[in-house]
């Protein structure tokens, strides 16, 4: 699996090269999803993980009191500093384990699933929540067409389809920690014609074809399987569960014990 320290290298590269050559779809939609979640007036926020700052940016307009946004790509941090200036936005250079303070919101947007620990990630971000605060977190969801041809493959076989990702997260997985660290969770799904649609096979086209050939598996009937899964798509419902991204919402209560 890949270690953190190699992950900070490759995203040291995708930044300094341009991240529109290594992401599939832009994040637009999760920066609207996330920045329509909360009302943040007045509110001090902590990005981490924010890359070259759309995110933080679009909350800054939303009256904060301050957002603080981190990433442990300097290039990325370079980027945002140089595209985003307003008096109640500020950008710095640092991980994870070097966050100091308690905020009335922090945000993860696309990072959970590339920490050691997901689980023990969440019980550091409680303890840097203000009483009755907020953590916000998206990342991908595997309760669909996609995401269950991805596990199969990842389960079974042991084919990872991303060259990053280090933890393949679903609800059931956020609703128990939630309840091991005594936290409030609402959650929903979206992009659904990434978890079943026209962007699914898009995505996998490429995504298959690759981690079949890197596992020295016969990937020559990839287009095949895509035409039984475009026409199988057609049949399936959207559902509040069935995106390939989720939101989820974790709140602070009146009696936080320690997760355990």
């Amino acid at each position: 699996m890949t270690s953190n320290k190699n992950l900070q290298d490759i995203y040291e590269r995708v930044y300094s090269q341009g991240k529109e050559k290594f992401f599939t779809f832009d994040t637009l939609d999760i920066t609207k999803k996330i920045a329509d979640e909360l009302n943040y007036k007045d509110l001090e926020i902590l990005e981490i993980g924010c890359g070259t700052g759309e995110t933080a940016y679009e909350i800054s307009l939303r009256d904060p009191k301050l957002v603080t946004a981190v990433d442990y790509s300097e290039s990325a941090i370079k980027t945002a500093q140089g595209n985003y200036i307003k008096s109640n936005l500020k950008f710095e250079v640092k991980s994870i384990e070097h966050v100091v303070g308690k905020y009335d919101c922090i945000i993860m947007q696309e990072v959970i699933e590339h920490t050691d620990n997901p689980y023990s990630t969440i019980q550091k971000l409680t303890e840097h929540l203000k009483d009755k605060g907020h953590l916000i977190l998206t990342c991908p969801s595997f309760l669909n067409i996609r995401g269950y041809v991805w596990m199969t493959l990842q389960l079974l076989f042991n084919v990872p389809m991303s060259l990053t990702d280090k933890h393949f997260i679903s609800p059931f997985d956020m609703e128990k920690w939630a309840q091991e660290c005594n936290l409030s969770l609402k959650w929903f799904t979206f992009r659904h014609d990434q978890g079943s649609g026209d962007k699914m096979i898009y995505d996998l086209k490429k995504r298959l074809t690759n981690a079949l050939s890197d596992a020295n598996f016969n990937n020559t009937n990839v287009d095949l399987l895509l035409e039984w899964l475009l026409k199988a798509s057609q049949y399936e419902v959207e559902t509040v569960s069935n995106g390939a991204k989720a939101l989820y919402h974790f709140q602070k209560t009146n009696n936080n014990s320690p997760c355990y």
